[in-house]
């Protein structure tokens, strides 16, 4: 490969992804996402991801560029044997190196189409065309190779766009390759979750309570509907070092903002909910208006929910709310279906037609019609109730239907989470 300028951690790399159906949105860019999951995991921080068109010129023009800015160029897609794969030809191009047939290749095609007992066409035959200077990775499960050209300043490979045939060729050649130019560099990563708290107070509150990262350790915000996510990474030549400080900063954070955090990694709220109702033994219901069942089949998501989830009903209409859920008639006339006396009803009339230890409800207007001056589009009320009573929660959301059922729904979770984790044992 000859001398890089840099190694692992802070070798400049780039990932470019080729094709117009790509670029249009309609094939999502899968490819990318794991050739940079699994080139972190080998001590290879990608610096740029691209995508492009189908386009020749561009894409020499890109090409040639990198060759300036990086030591690690990673092409996806384009190198099929029709007309619209344009990866090989621009290769030709921005290297000058003109074809050149390898009859290894040539016998590997061959090979491939025998195998799957399919006549093979005249045009797969260029598929064994291979710019001058490059070195074809074999690809056992497709039909064209990966192409790598190696320098003194750079490594270049192009690879098919097919994600499994990307993968192995990845998994054969390259992420090999990669944890040797990563010098033993290591990239660790740590995820707290948390809930209830919006992004810019949780970060108001770290500084207040002094928690800073120590070098070498970045932290990131990831709020996502209603939940914010803390990542914290940290780089390093020393893995057990490294997990010494990265434990370290996880630990601050916590003791900072422990009451907001419900799991780490990729746990979910629900899987943490669970996991409090199992551990305690808990049982819920749920009477859901206006978020349809969403709570519900959240909940039920999770294996093992029928040790703590009782039932679910979707009380939609005024008469399903009195004969489902208990609420009466009187509520619903003075106060209407989106109130907090109907959501308290719900919860309670549920939680005694099952039984079960804690009953949970939503009512509201979901939207984008059915609004009113007094109360509008998401205006939405939950309720909780537990031997010691009955309580409401009201929301004023505002957004499009499915963001205010989705929001609702979540916070349904939440609340339900922050009351099972302070339940003092196993009846309130």
């Amino acid at each position: 490969m000859g001398r890089m300028e840099a190694q692992g951690l802070f070798m400049k790399t780039i990932i470019i992804s080729i094709g117009d159906e790509v670029t249009s949105g309609h094939t999502l860019n899968t490819n990318a996402s794991w050739i940079a999951q699994n080139l972190e995991q080998a001590g290879v921080t990608p610096e740029r991801v691209v995508t492009m068109r189908d386009d020749i010129p561009a894409l020499v023009e890109e090409l040639r560029q990198d060759t300036r800015r990086y030591n690690l160029i990673l092409v996806t897609g384009g190198l099929g044997p029709t007309h619209d794969d344009v990866t090989k030809p621009a290769l030709v191009k921005a290297f000058r190196a003109p074809l050149v047939r390898d009859e290894k290749v040539r016998r590997q095609v061959r090979s491939f189409f025998k195998k799957i007992d399919r006549p093979m066409a005249p045009v797969n035959e260029g598929q064994a065309d291979v710019p001058k200077g490059f070195t074809p990775l074999s690809n056992a499960i497709g039909t064209a190779p990966g192409l790598m050209l190696t320098s003194g300043r750079y490594t270049l490979v192009a690879m098919p766009g097919v994600p499994s045939e990307m993968r192995h060729i990845m998994e054969r050649h390259i992420i090999p390759m990669a944890k040797k130019m990563a010098g033993g560099a290591v990239l660790l990563r740590a995820t707290l979750r948390t809930a209830g708290i919006g992004e810019s107070t949780l970060a108001t509150s770290l500084t207040e309570k002094g928690v800073a990262m120590p070098p070498g350790v970045s932290l990131a915000y990831l709020p996502h509907f209603g939940q914010v996510d803390l990542r914290l990474t940290v780089t390093g030549k020393d893995r057990r070092k490294a997990q010494a400080v990265l434990n370290k900063a996880a630990r601050e954070i916590e003791n900072a903002v422990g009451e907001f955090i419900y799991g780490k990694e990729c746990q979910t709220l629900e899987e943490a909910v669970g996991e409090i109702l199992t551990r305690k033994k808990i049982t819920i219901a749920s009477a859901e208006s206006c978020t349809g069942g969403l709570f519900a089949s959240r909940v039920t998501a999770v294996p093992g929910a029928s040790a703590y989830f009782m039932a679910g009903v979707v009380a939609y209409s005024n008469l399903s709310k009195q004969k489902l859920a208990g609420v009466k008639t009187e509520t619903l006339v003075r106060h209407g279906a989106v109130s907090a006396e109907v959501a308290k009803e719900l919860a309670e009339g549920i939680r005694k037609a099952t039984g079960a230890d804690i009953g949970i409800s939503s009512t509201g207007v979901a939207g984008p019609t059915g609004g009113t001056k007094e109360k509008p589009v998401g205006l939405i009320y939950i309720g909780m109730a537990h031997a010691n009573g009955m309580e409401t929660v009201k929301l004023n959301l505002g957004m499009d239907r499915a963001r205010n059922q989705g929001r609702t729904a979540n916070d349904m979770l939440v609340w339900l989470w922050r009351t099972a984790r302070d339940w003092p044992g196993d009846s309130l």
